[in-house]
C-alpha cells in the first residue's frame, strides 16, 4: 500500500480504514466453518492465559474469608510449606526493597589514567609544530581556541619550560581531588538526581559504601572548580582560565560508573531473602473442620495444600492443571456459543460478528488480569469495565445478547481474579443496569444517562456485600469511589468505540440507524418523484412494520427503515409495477412474454441491491431488499405461463421465483408480511363488499399460512404467538387506512354568468 506524502492525513486514515473494513467484510472468511472454529479456540486460549496457572501465580481456589466450610474436615495428608498469599508476600518484598540502592562501580585506575591523559594533552598543545584536534573535542569556540593557542605559544616562546611548570603545579591538585571526590561524565543512568538519594558504591568485590547522589560530581559542575584551580596554581590571564579549565576536564576519566548488572544482582538478592512461606503444616494436622469459619490462615493453608498437591504431582500434574484451566474457560465460552448458535443464528453464521464479540469479551479479561498483577491496596477490581461490554453488545446487537454477554464476562472476571464472587456479582449488577439503559438507544447523548444507572448497580452490590461482611465505612467509600470512576469511563469508551466499530465491521447500531430515519433521504425523494405509487406503498409498509415490530418486541426502528428502502429497485422501471401505472394506461406486460415479465419484476430486487450499495446504504438495511420477497413464486406470471403450455405440460418454476434469500430475522420477516398484507388490503378495498377487521384478519390468516407452507419463515425466529400479534396489528391499521367512505353525489359545475 503506497501513499503520497503530500496527501492529507485524513484521507490516508480513511483509506487505511477502508482497506481494513474491506478485509473484515470479505465474503469467503465470514462464512468459513474453519475460521469460526479458530475464533472460538483462539478466544478460549487467549482468556485462559489470564487465568492463574502453575507457579506464575499461586492457586486461588475460591475460598472466601468469613464463609462457612460446609465440606468434611480437611486433614493434611502430608507435610507441606504454608505459602504466603501474594498480597502479603509482595508487600514484604516492597518493604525489603526500601533498603535497595542502585550500585556504582569504582574505577581505581581512573586517577593515574587521567593524569597521564592530562600530560599528553599539555605536550600536544605546547608543541607549536602540531595542529591539535583537542580543541574540537573540548567544544571550544574559534575565539577560545585562538586565545588559548596564542597564550601557550607566547608562554613557550618567552619562558621555555613554563608550560611544564604549569602542568606540575596543577597535577598534584587533580590527584588530590581524585582521592576525595566521586566523578562521573553525567548523572548515572537510572539514578534520580534527588538530593539525598542513597547509592551503593562498590570499591572492591566485598566492600560497599553507602553514599548520597549529591556526592557525585559531573563535568558540568567541575567547570567552576577547575577555573579556580587554574587561577590559583597557574596565575593564568582571566580570558583563558575557563578555556584551560575545559581542556583539563577533557582529560579527566570518571572514577564511578552506574552498573546495571550489579544493581539487578543486588535487587534480586534482597528479594530472595524474603521468605515465601510461613512455616509448615505437618501431616495429620487439621486444617479446617466442617461448618468452621474460613479464616485468613485457613484460606492460606487450603491454597497451600492445593499448590503442594500440584508440586508433588510433577510435570504431569502441571499439565493437568493447564488442561483443567483451559477446560474451565472453554465451558464458559461454550455457554455463549450455545446461545448465539440456537438463539442468534445470524450472528453465529457471520465470523466478522463473532470476531467483534470476541474482542469485546477479551477487553474486561485483560483489565481483570492487570488488576491482579498490580499489587496495591486500592480496589482496582472495580475499574474492570464490565459495563462497557454490556453496553457495546446491547448497542451493536440487542439487549438479550448484551445481558448474556455480561453474565459470561462476569464469570471470566471472577475466574481470573481467583473465583472472586464479589466482583462478579457487582460487575453483573452494573452491567445489567448498563444494558437496560441503552436497549433503545436513539441518540449518542443518551449514553451519558447510563452513568447514574451503572453507579446504582455497583452501589447496590457493593453496599449489600460490604454490610454482609462488616466492612469499615472507609473501605466501602473507596470501593464506591472507584465504581464511580468506572461509571463515568464506561459510556465515554462506548461512545468512541461504537464509532470505530461501525466504520470497520458490518454492524449497524440504532445510533447509526437514526441517520436513515428520514423520509427526505435522496433515495426516498427519488422514489417519490419517479414511482409515486411505490412510495405511497412504502410508507404504508413502514407504518405496518414499525407497529408490528414494537408489538412483539423486535427492533421497530430497523423494521421501519428496512421498509423504507425495500422497493428502491423500482426506481429504474416504475411502470413495470401496477401501482405506478395511470388509469387507462396500457400495461407494459401485455406486450411481454410471461418469462420476460417475471424477469422484469424479479430484477427490482437485484437492481435495488445495486442502487443501495452505490448510495452506501448499510448491509443490514440492504438485507430487506431481497428478503422481503424471499424465494416466493411470482404467481401471476407463472400461472399465465402455465396457461400457454399444452395440456398436461410443465414448466420450470425457478425463473418465476425471486432469488432470495429468505428472511433470517424477525424484522425482515415482518416487512415481507407487511408488504404482502398491504397489497391484499388494497385489493380488498377495491371490492364492492365493505372490509372489516374480521374479514381482513381472515385474508391475512390465509396469506400467513401460505408463507409458512412455502417455507419462507423457516429461517427467522418468529413464533406462532408473534404471528398472531402481527396479524392483529396489521388488521387494525389496514382497516383504518382502507376504510369505507361516504359516496358523495357528483359535483355539477356552477353556471357561468355573462356580464
Amino acid at each position: 500500500m503506497q501513499f503520497n506524502s503530500t496527501e492529507p492525513r485524513v484521507n490516508i486514515v480513511n483509506r487505511v480504514r477502508e482497506r481494513i473494513r474491506q478485509a473484515l467484510l470479505g465474503a469467503k472468511w465470514r462464512r468459513s466453518k474453519a475460521i469460526r472454529l479458530a475464533i472460538g479456540i483462539g478466544l478460549t486460549l487467549a482468556i485462559a492465559t489470564f487465568f492463574p496457572i502453575g507457579e506464575s501465580q499461586q492457586s486461588v481456589t475460591g475460598y472466601s474469608v468469613g464463609a462457612l466450610w460446609t465440606s468434611a474436615d480437611v486433614v493434611a495428608p502430608f507435610s507441606f510449606p504454608l505459602q504466603k498469599d501474594n498480597t502479603r508476600y509482595n508487600r514484604e518484598v516492597r518493604q525489603a526493597l526500601e533498603n535497595f540502592y542502585p550500585v556504582l562501580a569504582f574505577d581505581t585506575s581512573s586517577k593515574n589514567r587521567s593524569l597521564d591523559s592530562l600530560t599528553a594533552i599539555f605536550i600536544e598543545l605546547t608543541d607549536s609544530g602540531r595542529t591539535s584536534s583537542i580543541y574540537k573535542q573540548a567544544g571550544l569556540s574559534d575565539d577560545e581556541r585562538d586565545k588559548v593557542r596564542k597564550y601557550l605559544s607566547d608562554l613557550t616562546r618567552t619562558a621555555p619550560g613554563s608550560g611544564k611548570d604549569l602542568l606540575d603545579r596543577i597535577t598534584p591538585a587533580i590527584a588530590k581531588m581524585y582521592d576525595t571526590m566521586y566523578f562521573a561524565d553525567h548523572p548515572p543512568e537510572g539514578i534520580a538526581r534527588t538530593t539525598g538519594k542513597k547509592l551503593s558504591l562498590r570499591k572492591h568485590t566485598n566492600s560497599e559504601v553507602i553514599i548520597t547522589s549529591d556526592k557525585i560530581v559531573t563535568k558540568e559542575s567541575l567547570l567552576g572548580q577547575m577555573t579556580m584551580l587554574v587561577e590559583q596554581k597557574g596565575r593564568v590571564p582571566a580570558e583563558v582560565r575557563g578555556t584551560l579549565a575545559k581542556l583539563i576536564i577533557l582529560a579527566l576519566i570518571p572514577n564511578v560508573n552506574y552498573d546495571p548488572e550489579l544493581t539487578e544482582e543486588s535487587r534480586q538478592a534482597l528479594i530472595r531473602r524474603v521468605p515465601r512461606t510461613d512455616g509448615f503444616i505437618t501431616e495429620g494436622q487439621t486444617i479446617i473442620s466442617k461448618d468452621g469459619v474460613i479464616t485468613p490462615s485457613a484460606k492460606a493453608a487450603l491454597e497451600s495444600l492445593a499448590e503442594a498437591r500440584i508440586n508433588r504431582g510433577g510435570p504431569g500434574a502441571r499439565v493437568g492443571r493447564v488442561i483443567g484451566t483451559v477446560g474451565h474457560v472453554a465451558i464458559i465460552i461454550l455457554l455463549f456459543v450455545l446461545y448465539v448458535k440456537f438463539i442468534r443464528r445470524r450472528i453465529y453464521k457471520d465470523n466478522a460478528q463473532l470476531l467483534l464479540i470476541s474482542i469485546i469479551l477479551i477487553f474486561p479479561a485483560v483489565l481483570a488480569f492487570f488488576s491482579v498483577q498490580i499489587h496495591t491496596a486500592l480496589p482496582l477490581e472495580y475499574l474492570i469495565l464490565i459495563p462497557v461490554t454490556s453496553m457495546l453488545l446491547t448497542v451493536l446487537f440487542d439487549s438479550r445478547t448484551g445481558f448474556y454477554g455480561t453474565v459470561i464476562v462476569a464469570l471470566v472476571v471472577a475466574g481470573i481474579r481467583g473465583n472472586d464472587y464479589n466482583v462478579a456479582l457487582a460487575g453483573l449488577s452494573a452491567g445489567a443496569f448498563a444494558a437496560y439503559t441503552v436497549r433503545d438507544l436513539r441518540s449518542r447523548s443518551q449514553l451519558f444517562t447510563s452513568i447514574g444507572y451503572i453507579f446504582l448497580g455497583y452501589f447496590i452490590a457493593i453496599g449489600a456485600l460490604s454490610f454482609e461482611r462488616g466492612a469499615p465505612l472507609g473501605e466501602i467509600s473507596l470501593e464506591l469511589a472507584f465504581a464511580a470512576g468506572n461509571a463515568i469511563l464506561s459510556p465515554i469508551i462506548v461512545f468512541a468505540s461504537v464509532y470505530v466499530i461501525e466504520g470497520l465491521f458490518d454492524t449497524l447500531s440504532d445510533l447509526k440507524l437514526t441517520d436513515f430515519d428520514d423520509i427526505n433521504h435522496p433515495l426516498l425523494r427519488t422514489l417519490s418523484e419517479e414511482a409515486p405509487g411505490t412510495y405511497h406503498h412504502t410508507m404504508l409498509v413502514a407504518q405496518l412494520a414499525e407497529n408490528a415490530a414494537l408489538a412483539i418486541g423486535a427492533n421497530s426502528l430497523l423494521a421501519k427503515i428496512g421498509a423504507y428502502f425495500h422497493d428502491i429497485g423500482k426506481i429504474g422501471r416504475p411502470t413495470d409495477f401496477i401501482e405506478n401505472q395511470s388509469s387507462g394506461e396500457d400495461n407494459v406486460h401485455n406486450a411481454l412474454s410471461p418469462s420476460e415479465s417475471a424477469k422484469r419484476v424479479r430484477d427490482h430486487v437485484t437492481n435495488g441491491i445495486a442502487i443501495a450499495r452505490t448510495n452506501k446504504i448499510p448491509e443490514k438495511i440492504i438485507d430487506f431488499i431481497p428478503m422481503h420477497h424471499g424465494t416466493l413464486r411470482i404467481s401471476f406470471f407463472y400461472h399465465k405461463a402455465m396457461e400457454l403450455v399444452a395440456a398436461g405440460g410443465t414448466i420450470d418454476d425457478m425463473p418465476f421465483r425471486y432469488p432470495g434469500p429468505k428472511p433470517n430475522t424477525k424484522e425482515t420477516a415482518i416487512v415481507m408480511l407487511a408488504d404482502a398484507s398491504e397489497a391484499v388490503a388494497r385489493v380488498m378495498s377495491r371490492r364492492d363488499d365493505e372490509a372489516t377487521v374480521e374479514t381482513i384478519e381472515a385474508e391475512l390468516d390465509i396469506l400467513f399460512r401460505e408463507r409458512i407452507a412455502d417455507g419462507q419463515l423457516d429461517e427467522c425466529d418468529l413464533t406462532l404467538r408473534d404471528l398472531v400479534i402481527i396479524r392483529s396489528v396489521f388488521a387494525r391499521l389496514l382497516i383504518g387506512t382502507f376504510h369505507a367512505r361516504i359516496a358523495y353525489p357528483a359535483r355539477k359545475p356552477e353556471p357561468q354568468t355573462v356580464s
